[in-house]
């Protein structure tokens, strides 16, 4: 009665291994392709962020430039109005 016990058990054991084994594949192709997946979302992610980033980066370049043309045309004005001041005070004082 022993030996069967022992066959009957080591049968039950061999079935669950072959199940683990089992589920193992069938989870780990789910997982790699789930990892794939993810690889390439994120792939395809940080490619769209990178070109935003290289048109902001554009955009900043631009704006910089304008504001730099801002200030040469407003330094530009100021000098002439500092000018027409200093003159308009001779003026005055030789009036």
């Amino acid at each position: 009665m022993n030996y069967d016990a022992f066959i009957g058990g080591f049968a039950i054991a061999l079935i669950v291994v072959m199940v683990v084994l089992l589920i193992r594949l069938s989870v780990k192709t789910k997982l790699e392709r789930w990892g794939y997946e993810l690889t390439r979302e994120t792939h395809t992610l940080l490619r769209e962020t990178h070109l935003k980033l290289d048109s902001i980066k554009y955009q900043q370049e631009h704006l910089l430039a304008g504001l730099e043309r801002l200030h040469s045309a407003a330094s530009t004005q100021t000098t002439t109005l500092n000018d027409l001041h200093a003159r308009l005070c001779r003026s005055k004082t030789a009036v």
